[in-house]
């Protein structure tokens, strides 16, 4: 028997898809199979694996086995690691923060735009920590109503 020619998996030319609701679904369609590939390798090798992904609505989508917060506390602690030195030691970064002694030569005005930039990142801190917690319900909400 001989089998029929269709169109099959044919590849498909990597560029901006123009149209909105087709760009959505396969933002979804790729998402899922990102964070089914990432599940893959941590099952099949035992890798810690992270994905952020931000959609083209700035949603934040994420995925981490064991967990996003473990993976990237991981990569924020081996980036703060200098490289080895010559006696084969390493050394750990100082992170440098305001403190009494750091701000005492600052002039008023310094010290009020400091103060400034402090409250807008605290301020952005803060939206950000309460949209992901505010993901993370409806995603376990969502799991819940599914089992």
């Amino acid at each position: 028997m001989v089998r029929p020619k269709g169109m099959g998996r044919s590849k498909i030319e990597i560029k901006e898809i123009q149209n909105k609701g087709a760009m959505y679904c396969t933002f979804t369609k790729r998402r899922n199979g990102l964070c089914r590939k990432a599940r893959e390798l941590h099952t099949l090798c035992g890798a810690q694996v992270a994905a952020i992904v931000f959609s083209p609505m700035n949603k934040m989508y994420t995925f981490g086995e064991p967990s996003v917060d473990s993976v990237v506390n991981r990569f924020l602690y081996e980036q703060q690691q200098q490289p080895l030195n010559r006696g084969g030691q390493k050394k750990k970064k100082t992170i440098l923060f305001l403190s009494d002694e750091c701000i005492e030569g600052f002039e008023l005005h310094e010290l009020k735009h400091c103060t400034a930039l402090m409250e807008k990142f605290v301020k952005n801190l803060e939206e950000r920590l309460a949209n992901v917690v505010y993901r993370r319900v409806q995603t376990k909400d969502l799991i819940s109503l599914i089992k």
